[in-house]
């Protein structure tokens, strides 16, 4: 696709982005997230880059699993609990068990849901697997330029943001580094979101293993030169004026766990995620 500029703030260059190109050469961090979750389509540069991760941290296989589950973990409770039925993933990767419209449309079966990626594999795969649920689609674009995703044909055609809706980042956040702005690019987003409407984030969080949180980024980096863990503090900035609801942000297997985990478990996963949600009163931003 030919390189799109966000609207952000006035003055600003704009920021140049693309679509990667399917290549056996070039690592993908779609790819490489496949592997991990013992997918089957990667290439062998894919594996190679998964396996530097793995000798970073050979937790990482279980942390992917678990960031799955918690995107799982969310869809169910913001449908279940507070009738969510618009649902917007974005940074979606391949397809794999449980993807959020059969989590979503298995409590809420008139429940809509909007993919977002920039990878054309993900685009292909995505687009052949849906072909007959109407309610559900996959878009080509990038987190980089909100504006292209809200205006997308149809992220318009099938989201109405009128009414509440949930956005998942989990974690493309973490796959967008500072000089990309991703603060303003979130700000975008909480603009264009009605009352009711809900953030949902997870994200690598170097406070407590910073040797291994860094080591698989710089792994990650191999396939997503942008690649950038964040604090606490930061990951926090990223809800804005939104209200963090309980549990608050946690270790991702302890936010709203469906069995047992022990503290010292959950926060070796290294990864932190909760939702917030936007009130009536959250100031829109000019």
């Amino acid at each position: 696709m030919h390189p799109v500029s966000p609207t952000l703030s006035h003055g600003d260059p704009p920021i140049r982005t693309s679509h990667p190109q399917v290549t056996a050469a070039t690592a993908s961090i779609a790819r490489v997230i496949d592997h991990l979750l013992d997918g089957k389509d990667n290439f062998k540069v894919d594996r190679e880059c998964a396996r530097e991760a793995i000798e970073a941290d050979p937790a990482i296989r279980r942390i992917t699993i678990e960031n799955r589950r918690f995107s799982q973990r969310v869809v169910r409770h913001l449908a279940r609990e507070f009738g969510i039925e618009q649902f917007v993933d974005i940074g979606v990767g391949l397809p794999a068990a449980e993807n959020v419209h059969q989590v979503a449309q298995s409590i809420a079966p008139k429940a809509r849901v909007v993919y977002v990626d920039n990878d054309p594999i993900v685009i292909a795969h995505g687009q052949a697997l849906l072909t007959e649920n109407d309610r559900v689609k996959v878009i080509n674009a990038d987190l980089r330029n909100p504006d292209g995703i809200l205006s997308h044909p149809d992220f318009i055609r099938l989201i109405d943001l009128r009414e509440p809706v949930a956005i998942l980042l989990t974690p493309v956040l973490q796959f967008i580094s500072d000089s990309e702005r991703p603060n303003e690019v979130m700000e975008t987003i909480r603009a264009a979101l009605a009352p009711g409407s809900y953030l949902a984030i997870s994200h690598a969080c170097p406070d407590f293993y910073p040797d291994k949180v860094n080591g698989v980024m710089d792994a990650y980096r191999k396939a997503i030169p942008s690649a950038t863990a964040r604090t606490r503090e930061r990951i926090t900035s990223f809800f804005g004026d939104f209200v963090i609801t309980h549990p608050g942000l946690a270790w991702i297997p302890a936010w709203k766990p469906e069995g047992q985990i022990t503290p010292s478990a959950a926060e070796r996963t290294w990864h932190i995620g909760g939702i917030a949600r936007k009130t009536a009163d959250t100031p829109a931003i000019s």
